[in-house]
């Protein structure tokens, strides 16, 4: 322990590291949250269709309709802290437990009021089994606020293999806990089971390795920053939760449960690959855009952010577009016949998957420069693009719903790189032509895949799933590798050198405030 000026005790943190030291520790933290959500998504991918059969889509509808509820008070059920205190380079013990007791206090709170709530909320939805279902799930709004100081911690010591293990103890737990419980005739509780289990686990790991100090103090006015920024990071993310969640109140209300079953189940399948990758990609775009914000040559910003939309196009585009190609191959197989109403939604979500991940990071490359109050922005438009298409749509079906989604985010994440261009004083169509080898091998695989499906059209359905699959990895990696390898190995060592920097000693990271927009607090979120 050392102490600060005034006497204050400082929490423990890392020894200064060499900046090859930091790239290591980032990079290998980066590998292992790819790793893990690779372990995650194959043992998802091998549990969805158990868990389709056993629960059914009425079951699933039903937990998808109390879902969004506890989603929504999640996102503020730490007050914004993890992403405000995440960046401190220096942060005493006395506000690390201020902001443990600030953020267990305001989850505490939310989960007590969203019980009360949830008798009237099952009224008013008519869904007499709905208010049972949320107040099970509320205790998951303290464990998060409880979290807060931890996570804020492991993101400032760079221990991202922290949040790797946990993510993958916590997944591996909630299967198997919902998988017993749904042989067991559980039906919607087995799912509501898997969400506390998970929880726990990451409560216990989380906290144990975050070492948070715990004491009886209460420094307000030394958090008043850091409850500033919490207050926009908390409005964006409520407003990407509307984005992403909100559809789902809507259509159960006007569609039913069932409906629900298939659209909700059509959107997991597509958050598949953004949990694959947009996470670890997150945290690794965070950090090196924040560590080079300091630099005064505004150049190293602009090739860093052609690098992130480059990148993140070229590794998205593929999943979504070949998911989109085999979506009925897919239902069919994996789910079985039962689901074949998620089919269509299906594909058209798969291009609003696409264009939701990119615009999420271009987000966080915001963040990185502390334009939270832009993001705040630009996740209310998403929010409210969101919510006008689903009520405009949902009385022509899902399928209207899925096409207007991928039409409208796709108009979004337009405005999102407009935006991102404009801060950076660049020109869009830098940005705009980054998306190029994405949009050549997206082409191709459409190109030799549509005939490939009639050509093996009397195949059975698993082998043809398996050989389109194939083929299209195929065809796609040749196109990238044949147009653009040297343009994406150059982006690659852009990050690579980028988060070899390091900010002066006890500063925040990328604190500036453009003009005309209020200072803020920076932050990270796990």
């Amino acid at each position: 322990m050392t102490m600060a000026d005034g006497g204050e005790t400082l929490a423990a943190a890392p020894p200064a590291e060499t900046p090859g030291g930091n790239l290591r520790r980032t990079w290998i933290g980066s590998i292992a949250m790819t790793a893990s959500s690779a372990l995650r998504l194959t043992l998802q991918l091998a549990m969805l269709p158990i868990l389709a059969r056993l629960v059914g889509p009425a079951e699933y509808g039903l937990v998808s309709m109390a879902m969004p509820f506890i989603l929504f008070a999640n996102v503020l059920s730490d007050g914004g802290m993890s992403f405000a205190l995440g960046r401190r380079q220096q942060v005493s013990a006395e506000l690390e437990a201020t902001v443990l007791w600030l953020s267990t206090a305001i989850g505490g709170t939310i989960a007590i009021g969203l019980s009360l709530l949830a008798w009237p909320l099952g009224a008013l939805m008519g869904q007499p089994r709905l208010p049972l279902l949320i107040v099970a799930l509320s205790p998951i709004l303290l464990m998060n606020g409880l979290l807060a100081a931890s996570n804020a911690k492991i993101i400032r010591q760079g221990r991202f293999s922290v949040f790797a293990a946990g993510d993958f103890l916590s997944t591996v737990t909630g299967a198997v806990v919902a998988l017993v419980a749904a042989m067991h005739g559980a039906g919607a509780w087995s799912l509501v089971l898997q969400q506390l289990a998970l929880w726990v686990v990451k409560l216990v790991w989380i906290g144990a390795n975050g070492r948070t100090a715990v004491k009886f103090c209460w420094r307000f006015d030394e958090a008043r920053d850091l409850i500033k920024f919490g207050m926009h990071t908390i409005g964006s993310l409520l407003a990407d939760y509307v984005s992403r969640n909100v559809d789902n109140l809507i259509v159960g209300a006007i569609l039913g449960a069932s409906s629900l079953g298939f659209y909700a189940m059509a959107y997991q399948i597509v958050r598949v690959p953004d949990m694959l990758i947009s996470g670890p990609l997150y945290l690794y775009i965070f950090t090196a855009v924040a560590r080079a914000a300091h630099d005064p040559d505004r150049r190293a910003l602009q090739r860093l952010a052609v690098s992130v939309v480059r990148l993140a196009s070229a590794g998205f585009a593929p999943l979504f577009c070949g998911l989109a190609i085999i979506a009925d191959l897919a239902v069919g197989v994996v789910l079985g016949d039962k689901w074949q109403g998620a089919i269509m939604p299906l594909r058209w979500l798969a291009g609003a998957g696409f264009f939701f991940c990119l615009s999420a990071l271009i987000g966080a490359t915001l963040m990185a420069l502390g334009r939270s109050a832009l993001q705040l922005r630009l996740s209310l438009i998403q929010g409210a693009a969101t919510i006008v298409i689903v009520a405009v749509t949902a009385p022509f079906g899902l399928t209207a719903v899925s096409a207007g989604l991928a039409i409208g985010i796709g108009l979004v994440c337009g405005v999102y790189i407009h935006q991102l261009a404009g801060d950076l004083k660049m020109r869009r169509r830098q940005l705009f032509m980054a998306l190029s080898p994405a949009l050549l091998g997206v082409a191709a695989m459409i190109g030799v895949l549509l005939p490939a499906r009639r050509l093996f059209a009397g195949a059975p359905p698993a082998a043809e799933l398996a050989i389109l699959v194939a083929l299209g990895a195929l065809v796609y990696a040749g196109v990238i590798f044949a147009t653009s390898r040297r343009q994406l190995m150059d982006d690659a060592r852009t990050f690579a050198r980028a988060q070899g920097d390091r900010t002066p000693s006890g500063a925040l990271i990328a604190e500036p405030t453009p003009a005309g927009e209020p200072d803020a607090a920076a932050g990270l979120i796990a």
